[in-house]
């Protein structure tokens, strides 16, 4: 039995599919598994020049077909940004080889079932190592494969439900296989076809960092999130579940043996520092043991920042942080469900700013531009984050309503339209006075009085307004510029295009810059 494992998404730091690609490599070694980039990994100087990727064109998408046609089955992973490229693949898959069965999971799965069932034979709606093992042992023998939980199956003309496995246990999570990462996967390159994954790829697509996540699970129930659907499958996602510290030690050892020249590890996770300090403290000595690269822990939560924890986790390496506070009006993190209060966020910022000498300029999340806002919280957004203390940088939002999630059906009901999936999913932020005073305010307080003209003419993006797009490219270039040597003063070189870090280090002066110039940089060793 052939099996094809792709993954059409933005760039290669996708972990959850290199977590179940490894999975099922391990028990069918007849599996290619192959990545789809649909869009360059943007780093900091790729935004301000402003440059991305392109899209599969109709060669491309024959391409990747003729590919996973090639296999009994063709499995899919895919966020939602990338549903309207994997109709047109399966579209094309269904021409050239009917009998191909084809599975389509990951993040778009998982929220919009009913919408990817009608392109596939079957949808994983869950955590699919296991429920994989079982669906594939089941097809393998020509067995009712359709009673395979945590799948939803198209099947004469019937949609058949099943429920969802038990989540993973810890112990099952220590038990999975090493992720792949440089083992033969494939890449598709566009315009040209498929080829072996290497090194160059990972340069061009994350850069001198490498991404992970170690836990799985979230306590909020934020209604903008896809986590929601998670939590509504199963309520035990609302637990925190991750393997033990020696594990993700090792995977990120394995990384770095491949790609000597990384300079940061990410952890990707949703709500990182809800960790225990007990298994935070276990982490933190064996990353300062075993790790000589500096990490950075996003998906922050306010609510769980707190000192002994942060400064835990800088002493062993930590020197960034991405904290989302989405909103300054306490109206809007209510709509959205956020269980965060304005004091919690003013304070976890204060705790950041303790150990600027040691840390990149925290990043805080923000949605600016929210249908439902009226003039007061968006002034509220930018009045908290004039007080706020410096340095700090911002990633700023339009808030994408994502089909099928509590936050889709709230504003519905509200009389604003939810967009099809099929449009861009990463909505770019307008050039209105509101988003060009915020990337002022990472830089320079200005005088309040000052302040006051500029906040006076903010508004929320659906309000009819004058747009500043002379001063948005200045105040985003100096913000930029600003951020990225911030990034290279604390050795982190992941703002650079991955081929000119690896240029640095191979000729030392990544190095040089490490050890000579950045000691100044470490936390001072505890009595």
């Amino acid at each position: 039995m052939n099996i094809r494992l792709v993954c059409v998404e933005d760039g290669l730091d996708n972990t959850g599919f290199r977590k179940i690609s490894s999975y099922i490599k391990s028990i069918h070694p007849n599996t290619k598994v192959a990545y789809v980039p649909t869009a360059n990994h943007r780093n900091l100087i790729g935004v301000l020049m402003e440059k991305s990727g392109k899209n599969l064109n109709d060669s491309d998408i024959h391409k990747v077909a003729q590919f996973m046609a090639e296999g009994d089955i063709a499995a899919f992973s895919s966020m939602t940004q990338s549903a309207a490229t994997v109709y047109k693949i399966i579209a094309d898959i269904r021409r050239i080889n009917p009998l191909s069965y084809i599975i389509w999971g990951g993040i778009h799965a998982i929220i919009q079932p009913e919408d990817a069932i009608k392109h596939s034979d079957a949808v994983c709606t869950g955590e699919g190592e296991f429920a994989f093992k079982i669906l594939l042992e089941l097809f393998k023998n020509e067995k009712n494969y359709t009673t395979t939980p945590s799948f939803w199956f198209r099947k004469d003309n019937n949609i058949i439900k099943n429920r969802n496995l038990p989540l993973m246990t810890p112990k099952e999570m220590d038990e999975l296989p090493p992720l792949t990462y440089l083992d033969d996967e494939l890449i598709y390159v566009q315009n040209k076809g498929f080829r072996s994954l290497n090194s160059n790829d990972f340069l061009k697509y994350t850069g001198l960092q490498y991404g992970t996540v170690w836990t799985i699970g979230c306590p909020l129930h934020c209604t903008y999130c896809g986590n929601t659907k998670f939590i509504e499958y199963d309520n035990a996602y609302r637990r925190l579940r991750y393997s033990s510290p020696h594990t993700i030690i090792k995977e990120i050892k394995r990384a770095i043996s491949k790609q000597p020249y990384l300079s940061t590890v990410v952890f990707h996770d949703d709500s990182f520092l809800a960790l225990r300090y007990k298994a935070l403290e276990e982490f933190c000595k064996l990353y300062k043991e075993k790790i000589k690269i500096p990490f950075m822990v996003g998906g922050i939560i306010p609510n769980y920042v707190r000192e002994d924890k942060i400064s835990l986790l800088v002493d062993a390496g930590m020197n960034r942080v991405r904290m989302g506070i989405q909103s300054g009006s306490q109206d809007i993190l209510d709509f959205y469900k956020r269980p965060t209060k304005i004091d919690r966020i003013n304070k976890a910022s204060k705790i950041f700013n303790n150990y600027k000498k040691y840390m990149i300029a925290p990043n805080y999340d923000i949605i600016l531009e929210n249908p439902i806002e009226k003039v007061e919280d968006t002034r509220a957004t930018v009045d908290m984050l004039y007080e706020m203390p410096r340095p700090y940088t911002l990633n700023i939002y339009a808030l994408r309503i994502i089909p099928n999630t509590a936050m889709a059906k709230d504003i519905k009901d509200r009389g604003v339209k939810v967009p099809p999936i099929d449009k861009n999913y990463f909505i770019d932020y307008h050039r209105t006075m509101g988003n060009c005073l915020v990337f002022i305010l990472t830089f320079w307080k200005i005088p309040r009085w000052l302040y006051k003209i500029f906040l006076n003419k903010v508004y929320p993006v659906q309000t009819e307004q004058k747009y500043y797009p002379v001063l948005f490219r200045i105040s985003r270039s100096i913000y930029y510029f600003k951020r990225s040597f911030d990034h290279i003063r604390f050795m982190d070189f992941s703002v650079l295009p991955g081929k000119v870090g690896y240029i640095l280090w191979k000729f030392g002066i990544i190095k040089f810059w490490q050890h000579f110039i950045c000691k100044r940089y470490h936390m001072p060793k505890k009595n």
